[in-house]
């Protein structure tokens, strides 16, 4: 279809990657942020091999390769002696077998990638310091209102902003989130501050019942990744940037072994955060009128199968597929829902079953996990819409 005007509300990893797919098709594009400034928060995440292809078709997979750290395995220790248990190759090895690399990333660096991208477009593409209130699809169009009263229309909106989101709560009202009884910790250490025998050569994960503790190094920034996860009676909130005290999570970790505590007590600049795990239920489709929901705000999901970046870039990429190969903007929209809710939809319960596994819950996550459900093997360029 010929190119129109599109508004993407939410400038995190899944809104600026479908600004860049949106612009690379010749759209008029905007994008609306609520933060004041185009930064990310965060830590480390995973890009496995469905990732990384999803951003060569958005052409930023050169700028990104010098900030990928990519592991040559990852290991599962033991919870008492911290001995290996099992290990899965990467490495040279996982991008013979899918053809990408399976890596990790800080969220900050790939969010920089892709803002740089959207920008040499359009200098002014970023409208910050605004919220959206509502949107609404009209028959050719649709609105967004934001803080201040001020409506905004274009041809086509995204909503992009994430588990609360205010498009999808325009459109569905609330969704309720329920608290899984988790809470997660997180932190970045530097590298030569760690001791030797707590050190991956490129990623572990130690799980039992009721815990679990996953930790992997950011070598562009010689930092290691660490985050733990337990069950607390008491949940700390769903953002990301809560302060909390490291020796919570040390104490918790205390009858693992010593490692793991030591790590929690490894003096560092950056501070401790922690937050509250919300699980929500799938919705039935991601396209309303003029209206597209995607990453978060379309299938939030824990972050047991490390697929939720992964899912957004695929959205973005379909998304742009979709709109590029069709005549009519709602039956473009209707294909995107039609290709990626059954994905996402199954990828939230997936995740929701991931933890029941990495907590002793329900049967061995070596044996079933995003590779063996083969996760790694979509292709969001080559997929048939």
């Amino acid at each position: 279809m010929k190119p129109g005007s599109a508004l993407v509300v939410g400038a995190g990893i899944g809104g600026l990657a479908t600004a860049v797919g949106l612009q690379r098709l010749g759209w008029r594009v905007r994008v609306i942020e609520q933060a004041n400034e185009l930064t990310e928060i965060g830590a480390g995440l995973t890009l496995s091999p469905n990732a990384n292809r999803a951003l060569s078709w958005l052409g930023v997979a050169e700028q990104l390769a010098p900030h990928l750290s990519i592991p040559p395995y990852q290991i599962a220790e033991d919870t008492v002696t911290g001995e290996e248990k099992s290990r899965l190759v990467r490495g040279p090895t996982a991008i013979a077998q899918y053809g990408a690399p399976y890596a990790f990333v800080h969220r900050a660096d790939l969010h920089a990638v892709l803002a740089r991208a959207v920008a040499a477009h359009d200098p002014q593409v970023f409208l910050l310091g605004r919220t959206c209130r509502s949107a609404s699809s009209e028959e050719q169009a649709a609105v967004i209102e934001l803080d201040d009263g001020q409506r905004l229309r274009a041809n086509l909106v995204i909503g992009a902003d994430g588990v609360r989101s205010a498009v999808r709560a325009s459109l569905l009202g609330e969704m309720p989130a329920r608290y899984t009884g988790f809470v997660a910790w997180r932190r970045l250490l530097p590298l030569e501050a760690v001791v030797r025998d707590a050190l991956p050569a490129g990623s572990a994960v130690t799980w039992g019942v009721g815990k679990l503790f996953v930790r992997y190094r950011l070598e562009p920034r010689r930092q290691l990744n660490i985050v733990s996860f337990a069950k607390q009676a008491d949940w700390a909130g769903e953002s990301w940037t809560i302060p909390a005290d490291p020796e919570v999570p040390a104490k918790l970790f205390a009858d693992w072994h010593p490692a793991l505590s030591a790590l929690w007590r490894t003096p560092a600049r950056e501070p401790c955060f922690q937050w509250g795990l919300l699980d929500r239920e799938p919705i039935a489709q991601y396209d309303y009128g003029n209206i597209a929901l995607l990453g978060d705000a379309a299938h939030p999901m824990l972050p047991f199968l490390g697929q939720g970046a992964a899912l957004a870039l695929e959205d973005a990429v379909i998304l742009a597929r979709t709109l590029e190969s069709g005549d009519d903007l709602h039956d473009s929209l209707r294909r995107y829902s039609l290709a990626r809710q059954p994905r996402g939809a199954a990828a939230q319960l997936e995740s929701r079953a991931a933890g029941a596994r990495l907590h002793g819950e329900g049967g061995d996550p070596r044996l079933v996990n995003e590779e063996t459900l083969d996760y790694f093997r979509y292709d969001a360029a080559a997929v048939e819409i």
